[in-house]
């Protein structure tokens, strides 16, 4: 590769984009209302719905980051004083009781060690004291370990509890059968799966959750949800969303749904998984170790220990150097001790694998 080649990107998200997604960002701007505005806003809308498997859900692209979508989640239906239990076994597990303790809720941690699957014991007991909701991340992209939706949503619900998912680096990639589990909310962000530029955080709220609320108790105004559903009730046929939206950002954020629902969500599910367990099966053969155990390994994000004696961070400069191939290191405890992949999106091709591969064989 020439030293002006962007090289291949596998670090956890943001994803290399599909040349479609590119040149929706090279335009010339236009307008954030009108016609073609209202009628990518309507395909939008319904391309959400298809891709949380939700037909009957309030869905919003909230323009931020993930966090903003969580923020908003937070806003519009949890108060202070709401006893709400995290069920954390990694960074962003931590991260969301950081979240959400800002918001002056009582967050419980039912904590598992880093790489562990959830102790769903512990879960069961807190919630035997009432609980407005129970949120936690599905892929925690920190360990490269997948938490089954089923077994969580089935003991949150048995307590009466909402359940809140977030999807930030599953939606797309992995089974997420939001209307069928029942999930009352969840989240996730467009760099990921979804292979789009990073700044559309997608919202998903269910009937059950939505209509509990009385929208005039909600504090805020931009990421309050009902905000952005009053747009689009009162607004909808020039200007459906509250505030001024980057119209090349949400023009790609659609070309990249449109890509997704063209390959088709179980197709693109079944591709995320054959590429992920080739990158196991070549890392493993050379020594590497997953950190999670085997029936919770995501197909999204690994992450492994180095053979012994390879120091990971060296790793992932050696790639970058001599291979122009980006990886990430370890967050917190593993930092200094593992190394992450993303096969997100455009990262779930098998030739591009056997490329990182070859690469990560001559950098041991």
């Amino acid at each position: 590769m020439g030293s002006m080649d962007p090289g291949l990107l596998f670090i956890p998200g943001p994803v290399p984009l599909p040349p479609e997604v590119r040149e929706e960002m090279a335009k010339a701007a236009l307008p954030h209302y009108g016609d073609a505005w209202v009628k990518a806003h309507s395909e939008t809308h319904d391309m959400l719905r298809y891709l949380w498997s939700a037909p009957d859900a309030h869905v919003f692209p909230i323009a931020g980051p993930g966090h903003a979508a969580l923020e908003a989640i937070a806003y519009t239906f949890l108060r202070p004083g709401d006893r709400v239990v995290v069920v954390s076994n990694g960074f962003f597990g931590e991260r969301t009781h950081e979240v959400l303790q800002s918001h002056r809720v009582k967050a419980e941690v039912v904590a598992s060690p880093w790489g562990a699957a959830p102790d769903l014991a512990k879960l069961r007991a807190a919630l035997k004291t009432p609980t407005k909701a129970v949120v936690f991340v599905h892929n925690e992209t920190s360990t490269g370990v997948t938490n089954a939706l089923e077994p969580i949503v089935e003991a949150a619900h048995a307590a009466d509890a909402f359940v809140v998912v977030d999807a930030v680096s599953s939606l797309g990639g992995l089974p997420l059968p939001f209307g069928k589990l029942g999930i009352d909310a969840g989240f996730t962000a467009s760099q990921k799966c979804i292979a789009a530029p990073a700044g559309i955080a997608p919202v998903a709220v269910a009937p059950s959750l939505w209509e509990s609320v009385d929208p005039t108790s909600v504090e805020g105004w931009y990421l309050n949800l009902f905000t952005w559903d009053r747009y689009e009730r009162e607004w909808g046929d020039w200007h459906p969303t509250p505030t001024t939206i980057s119209s090349n950002l949400f023009y790609a954020f659609h070309r990249a749904l449109t890509l997704l629902r063209k390959e088709g969500l179980e197709a693109r599910v079944a591709r995320h998984a054959k590429v992920a367990a080739k990158l196991r099966a070549g890392l493993i053969d050379l020594g590497f170790k997953p950190v999670g155990p085997a029936a919770h390994l995501s197909n999204t994000v690994a992450c492994l220990t180095p053979p012994e004696g390879v120091d990971p961070m060296r790793l992932v400069r050696r790639l970058k150097e001599e291979h122009n191939i980006y990886i990430s290191g370890g967050l917190g405890p593993l930092r200094g001790k593992t190394i992450r992949i993303g096969t997100m999106g455009t990262q779930a091709d098998l030739e591009t694998i056997d490329w990182l591969l070859k690469a990560m064989r001559a950098s041991l």
